[in-house]
């Protein structure tokens, strides 16, 4: 399970870090404290359970480090994290400089909702030991990769912080939804119109259990189903968009675009979530990731609205079109 860190707190942040190194440190791992130059740390005294492995752990003391950022998709090899002496890294290492003089530190942990690129975390490592004399073996740097790697091997954690991915934007990238906005906005002009009129015949119906049904499968309010159902004209014409020969290309940015949507929908929802606070949600991350999506906020929305009618997104039989 993929979560986005940035939107988390960093007293939240925090905690999943103590309860990680609950797991691979041991118990002992004392929870953040304000130290008398105002950083933040946890420490962890005696022999480690699982780090850097169980036949060899770790011993003496771990001073472990939470750096949270709330920018998105942030990585360690950026200027304000390292690479200058105004950053968070330089200044990492005098803390660590005084730790080991002070306290007699032996290891050292640092974890960060960044990206940690092969090289960043080369060229860190070498820094920090250069400058500390620490070896590269007590040092540990944990980005996002690692994290979820940790969330996947221990997957009771995310329960013991909060930590429920429905319950902060989910990480998608709306770049091929946005794509098939644009393009039905420019090849049906008339499209924010069809609602409002009643004299088109709809040129397809769905085969599938009753809409109704559907509702109640999904938990989606039944006046939130009467909004989605006030735009069948339209529906048609993104169903005939789709389905020419030559919005081939389009059509595969669908797909894309509805298979994760679906996919990550499914790992987060819980039966009492209802289904039209989903879509909203969803809606809001999208005009947030993407300007061509702001800027076309009722295509946007009608394109989610569109997926769940022609069961491309949400729990249904099996739904298909027939002439």
């Amino acid at each position: 399970m993929k979560y986005n860190y940035s939107e988390i707190s960093d007293k939240q942040f925090e905690e999943l870090v103590v309860q990680i190194c609950y797991k691979l440190l041991g118990y002992g791992t004392k929870i953040f404290a304000t130290g008398a130059d105002g950083g933040r740390d946890a420490r962890f005294d005696g022999t480690a359970c699982e780090i850097p492995s169980r036949h060899k752990p770790w011993e003496g003391l771990t001073i472990i480090q939470a750096k949270h950022t709330a920018e998105f998709n942030k990585k360690f090899s950026d200027g304000d994290f390292f690479g200058s002496k105004s950053s968070i890294v330089n200044g990492e290492v005098e803390k660590m400089k005084k730790l080991i003089k002070s306290d007699d530190m032996k290891n050292y942990m640092l974890f960060s909702n960044r990206k940690l690129p092969a090289e960043a975390h080369e060229e860190i490592l070498s820094f920090m030991s250069t400058e500390t004399g620490l070896s590269k073996s007590n040092i540990i740097l944990v980005g996002i990769s690692d994290i979820e790697s940790y969330l996947k091997a221990f997957p009771e954690i995310p329960d013991k912080v909060d930590l429920n991915a429905f319950d902060m934007p989910l990480n998608i990238e709306p770049d091929e939804l946005a794509e098939v906005i644009l393009r039905i906005k420019d090849e049906i002009p008339n499209i924010n119109k069809l609602s409002k009129g009643k004299s088109k015949e709809s040129k397809a119906e769905i085969k599938r259990i009753p809409l109704e049904n559907k509702n109640k499968i999904n938990n989606l309010d039944s006046g939130y189903s009467k909004v989605i159902e006030s735009k069948i004209l339209e529906f048609d014409e993104i169903a005939d968009f789709l389905s020419r020969p030559e919005n081939t290309d389009y059509q595969e940015k669908y797909l894309e675009c509805k298979f994760e949507l679906d996919e990550k929908i499914r790992a987060i929802k819980k039966p009492d979530h209802e289904y039209n606070v989903v879509l909203e949600r969803v809606y809001d991350l999208i005009i947030a990731r993407d300007q061509d999506c702001k800027t076309n906020k009722r295509l946007t929305k009608l394109m989610l609205h569109y997926m769940y009618y022609n069961c491309d997104i949400g729990d249904d039989e099996r739904c298909e079109y027939v002439a």
